[in-house]
């Protein structure tokens, strides 16, 4: 029983955040309403409606632990809107004020999950629709006392939701950003690559890459400090950001190596981009540049830069 327990518990922890997440918003849910039939009292809400709302808190349960790994964003959405719009019609039709007012509680909660998990915008235009919707189920029962504590349920989880979502954006850029050169980190850069590269297929664009080499980086820490060898990185970077497109995007791979992505932009485009970044460079580089081919992942296409890197790196030292 204990290899059992401990071999599930196992499988629970390699779930997805979204998979873990939403079964635990609703496996939670299906608990308290399933003891809220079990234990029901007169002058409750019906128990035949607190039994249904069980039932499909417990299918929600059991469908998002079924698809596991393969449970997707899109289902979490369809979900949520489920679980909203079923809130709005149990405080329409609820004969009880208290639990009018108190089905407003999980909207704040539902406004968390929908910033950290689902699509930004969409997922608010979910969220504040049906928190609009308790809204008016609320005043549809004409009990003036309700009025103001509805609308600071309302503005609590407007607030919650977008103070969070300043919260979330500002961890996802510190997530993805080189915190010396203010540039990408390595999946920054590989998440805009990918984005963008699927994008470039789909619209039939192009889209080209340079894998670029500090040259000297390793001599100048020895010879000054990595003080100096940081400087040498913060400046060469700044240079690269000023120069490029504002749809550009310049990341750090390693100590010294970067990758620069340059949607609808040739081969020949991106040669010309890597010629006048050189002009004016604070430093030495070593660049290799690709143009996505219609059969090319991100893999090969930064295979194929690396290559011409080597190169450029082995004519520029007489190799």
């Amino acid at each position: 029983m204990e290899w059992t327990s401990t071999r599930a518990g196992r499988a629970l922890r390699a779930l997805p955040p979204l998979t873990t997440a939403t079964a635990a918003m609703y496996g939670s849910g299906a608990v308290l309403l399933v003891a809220g039939a079990v234990w029901w009292t007169p002058g409750k809400n019906p128990r035949g409606v607190i039994a249904a709302l069980a039932l499909v808190a417990v299918l929600m349960f059991v469908w998002t632990l079924a698809r596991g790994a393969r449970f997707t964003v899109d289902e979490a959405l369809v979900m949520t809107v489920v679980q909203l719009a079923t809130v709005g019609c149990l405080t329409w039709t609820t004969h009880l004020m208290l639990g009018a007012f108190a089905n407003g509680t999980i909207l704040p909660i539902v406004g968390v999950y929908t910033i950290w998990f689902l699509r930004p915008v969409v997922g608010r235009v979910v969220l504040y629709a049906g928190a609009l919707w308790w809204l008016v189920a609320v005043l549809h029962h004409d009990r003036p006392t309700l009025v103001p504590f509805a609308a600071s349920m309302l503005i609590q989880t407007v607030v919650a939701t977008e103070v969070f979502a300043r919260v979330k954006a500002r961890m996802d850029r510190l997530a993805r950003t080189d915190p010396l050169t203010g540039t990408l980190n390595r999946r920054g850069i590989t998440e805009v690559l990918a984005r963008e590269l699927a994008r470039a297929t789909r619209r039939q664009r192009p889209i080209s890459v340079v894998v670029i080499d500090l040259d000297g980086l390793r001599e100048v820490n020895n010879a000054h400090g990595h003080g100096a060898g940081d400087d040498l990185l913060a400046a060469v970077t700044r240079h690269w950001i000023g120069g490029v497109r504002q749809h550009d995007s310049v990341g750090r791979t390693g100590g010294d190596e970067f990758l620069i992505v340059l949607p609808e932009t040739t081969l020949e485009q991106a040669r010309a981009i890597v010629d006048r970044l050189e002009a004016g460079s604070p430093g030495a580089w070593s660049a290799g540049v690709a143009m996505a081919k219609p059969e090319d992942s991100a893999e090969s296409m930064l295979e194929r830069a690396d290559h011409r890197l080597y190169d450029a790196k082995a004519s520029r030292h007489g190799v």
